[in-house]
């Protein structure tokens, strides 16, 4: 066209020359040329440069190419020489006019080549984004809630949306209701601060199924680079590097046969929850379990059936505790159990109790039913030590003092295990001195009516007053006293005392108590029980009917035929029988009828839990609606918070005891309750 347009003017217009430049274009440079679009020389002239246009001696007239406010270029036009050097007023017109013309033109094809580039950029553009392995999502930044205006097929293959269910809603639907995460923020503050920025953030599919994204976001401006308009987010699906590097932390903290927490985290479990204790002024216990006699499994089995074994005592450990204590592996057949955030000793004793019940159900173990029994030793922060490594030592030393008596129960820790190595000969002398020194001596837990929220008993609980050591759970000494029979004078001893204390109580006009008393298996088996219990009621002249003899299932279902006979006996007496425990042992209803009980007694293991475990709620509504159907009154135990008790007094039963009232106490504070009128109305909130 310009070549056509110089050749038209020089050869018609009778002028030297005719020369036309374009303005340089983005997309047209060349660094090799001088920009000379076309020159035509007429009458044998040879060819010019543009530069040199500016030195011929004939005159010259410049026209400029403008269109739409922009100049696209030259023309210049050159008279023979001697010619007229002015060029006339229609002659300039006549010029300018063909260079609006080209000027039209020259910037219809520009924008035309335009065009087809930005197009082509946008195909190899939609080619890529097409392609692209990475999740592509646009949203506007012009709108509320940044709405999505594309997504890519990868999105769709991540994700499971199709483009047409995500396009115009928020792209927040991908973290669903998992919002506390750390990398929203930094995603918000992009969003805010029209900025570039990045984080690793949990979304979901469709389906529901988890995968982690790392995200990248970046803001797309207008031309004038000062309005965002868009923003691009790059997915990049990182789920199976951030599993990979997960199992690698869990390997490296978690033990591979059992998926219990190992060594290497425990203390850390231990130190955060003594931390926890530390600001809600509760306790921390470590139990430290070792398997009985689990050499004997593993060499007459063998090591895949043992591990197998293993594997089911980890899951059972699991069971009995809360989804916040820990349950750790320390190797072998060792086992520590964390407890955080307990009100008192007796409250892992419960624990440590239903941990033994629960390892003394069968195992199945190569076709053979294995029973497994263990050693606990029990450690509690802040008294045996104030860090993990202490802690455990110390249940360490508590494990070995129970596996020198015997195996198969738990203890705790006490100083003179480490100071005075008291061995099993000088603790039973100890506790044979303590029977004749009266230093065995009863305190009172008050059983409260949900009625009308008073005390209405108290359960009896035998406390060992050692001289140099002080106060003795019975955890302790029970257990000892149980095996070598002390429990009988021991027994005995309790019993007078309580009904010593009935009478006194009787005297000073205090209200009618009912106190419950513990018996023992070895107690419960002595012919003579029914004849000792006549005439201790017969010396204090207390009524037997404010008598309550609690027994656990195990007891009475060891020998049911002996068991009612021996039940009917006291019943004749006209003392009230307890069945404590209860949900715990083997009992079913067959023979839970034919036994003359009066009250149930709830485990604290169930009430425990019975605000924060289905399971456990459950049970305990379903025993109390069984008991009532057969006309027996039930007491629940270990209840420490108002959600229990609320709970309770909504499934109907009838009475409790626990810390939320009282812990237990000797029997002038108990005295001193009564007298005050101490009732739940008058307990602070």
């Amino acid at each position: 066209m310009i070549e056509r347009t110089c050749d038209t003017l020089v050869e018609c217009g009778g002028y030297a020359l005719a020369a036309i430049r374009l303005t340089p274009h983005a997309a047209d440079l060349n660094p090799e040329s001088d920009t000379l679009r076309a020159l035509r020389i007429a009458r044998g002239q040879p060819s010019l440069l543009w530069s040199e246009l500016e030195h011929l001696r004939q005159p010259t007239l410049a026209v400029p190419l403008d269109y739409a406010n922009t100049r696209h270029g030259e023309l210049r036009i050159a008279h023979a020489p001697g010619e007229n050097a002015e060029f006339d007023a229609a002659e300039r017109e006549l010029l300018e006019s063909i260079a609006r013309s080209l000027a039209f033109a020259t910037h219809a094809l520009r924008e035309r080549s335009r065009q087809r580039r930005r197009d082509d950029q946008l195909r190899q553009l939609s080619r890529a984004l097409e392609s692209s392995s990475n999740g592509v999502m646009i949203t506007s930044s012009t709108q509320l809630d940044h709405p999505i205006v594309y997504v890519n097929p990868a999105f769709e293959r991540i994700t499971g949306y199709t483009a047409q269910e995500v396009i115009g809603n928020s792209g927040r639907f991908l973290v669903r209701d998992d919002l506390a995460q750390k990398g929203l923020n930094e995603i918000r503050a992009c969003l805010r601060e029209r900025r570039e920025g990045q984080a690793v953030l949990r979304n979901y599919r469709k389906d529901g199924g988890l995968f982690w994204n790392e995200l990248s976001i970046a803001p797309v401006r207008d031309e004038s680079g000062g309005i965002t308009t868009h923003f691009v987010s790059i997915i990049n699906d990182v789920t199976e590097r951030i599993t990979y590097e997960q199992q690698l932390e869990y390997h490296a903290t978690h033990d591979t046969l059992t998926g219990l927490v190992n060594r290497n985290l425990l203390n850390d479990r231990i130190d955060q929850a003594i931390l926890m204790a530390r600001h809600s002024g509760q306790l921390v216990g470590v139990m430290l379990l070792d398997l009985d006699r689990f050499k004997l499994i593993n060499d007459g089995f063998g090591h895949v059936p043992a591990d197998n074994l293993l594997r089911a005592v980890a899951t059972r450990l699991a069971h009995c505790v809360r989804d916040t204590d820990t349950v750790a592996r320390l190797g072998g057949d060792e086992f520590v159990v964390v407890l955080g955030s307990v009100a008192d000793a007796d409250s892992v004793a419960s624990v440590a109790a239903k941990i033994m019940r629960n390892l003394a159900l069968p195992l199945d173990v190569e076709g053979k039913e294995v029973f497994v029994t263990a050693s606990v030793g029990i450690a509690m922060y802040p008294r045996d030590g104030d860090h993990g490594e202490s802690l455990l030592r110390n249940a360490d030393v508590a494990m070995y003092r129970v596996k020198e008596h015997g195996r198969n129960n738990y203890r705790f820790y006490a100083p003179e295990m480490s100071h005075m190595a008291l061995d099993r000969l000088d603790m039973e002398g100890n506790l044979r001195r303590a029977l004749e020194r009266d230093e065995i001596t009863a305190f009172f837990q008050p059983i409260v009516s949900f009625e009308n929220g008073r005390i209405i008993g108290a359960e009896a609980l035998a406390r060992w007053n050692h001289p140099r050591i002080g106060m003795i759970p019975p955890a302790e000494f029970i257990p000892l006293a149980e095996e070598t029979g002390l429990i009988i004078p021991l027994g005995e001893r309790i019993l007078r005392l309580v009904c010593t204390q009935l009478a006194a109580w009787k005297r000073n006009g205090s209200p009618p108590l009912r106190v419950s008393l513990n018996i023992s298996a070895r107690q419960f088996r002595q012919q003579d029980l029914p004849e000792l219990l006549t005439r201790v009621i017969a010396e204090t002249g207390v009524d037997p009917r404010q008598l309550e003899f609690e027994l656990t299932e195990s007891m009475v279902m060891h020998d049911v035929e002996n068991a009612i006979a021996m039940l009917r006996e006291l019943k004749r007496i006209g003392v009230t029988l307890a069945l404590d425990d209860f949900g715990t042992g083997y009992s079913s209803l067959a023979y839970l009828k034919r036994f003359p009980i009066d009250v149930l007694k709830i485990d604290r293991s169930f009430v425990r839990d019975i605000d924060s475990e289905a399971d456990d709620a459950a049970i305990a509504h379903a025993v109390i609606a069984m008991a009532h159907s057969l006309a027996l009154r039930v007491t629940a135990e270990g209840v420490e918070n108002e959600a229990q008790l609320d709970l309770l007094r909504g499934y109907g039963c009838d009475d409790f005891q626990g810390y939320l009232f009282s812990r237990p106490v000797p029997a002038e504070e108990l005295s001193l309750m009564l007298q005050n009128g101490r009732s739940l109305a008058t307990l602070p909130r």
